[in-house]
């Protein structure tokens, strides 16, 4: 009876030291999957907070290059707004000293 005793005690202390090392290497992997899961969570913070970043940054380049665009289209409005007239002139001038196209000379 001693002997069973002694040999479930003993059973019991192994059993006891499997399952505490069991629990340790649960304990340890536990950590290892937090630490990667805060660093998962960080990368994806810098990532949003890069790609916000960026996009601000190539929003006010286009804004910067439309307004270029802008400024541009405006002058060459201005220029062809300013030179109307003239064409007009010249378009007329052309016209009233053309030549007839056919050689009547305006007689049917």
């Amino acid at each position: 009876m001693i002997y069973v005793l002694i040999a479930l005690m003993a059973s019991s202390f192994i059993f006891e030291y499997w399952l505490l090392t069991k629990i340790s290497k649960l304990d340890k992997e536990n950590k290892m999957l937090q630490k990667a899961l805060e660093a998962l969570g960080r990368d994806t913070n810098n990532f949003q907070a890069g790609a916000t970043r960026d996009s601000h940054s190539q929003r006010k380049e286009l804004l910067i290059e439309v307004k270029r665009i802008n400024k541009k289209v405006d002058i060459m409005r201005r220029d062809i707004m300013n030179s109307l007239p003239t064409q007009i002139r010249k378009v007329i001038g052309h016209i009233e000293f053309a030549r007839p196209l056919d050689n009547s000379n305006g007689r049917r």
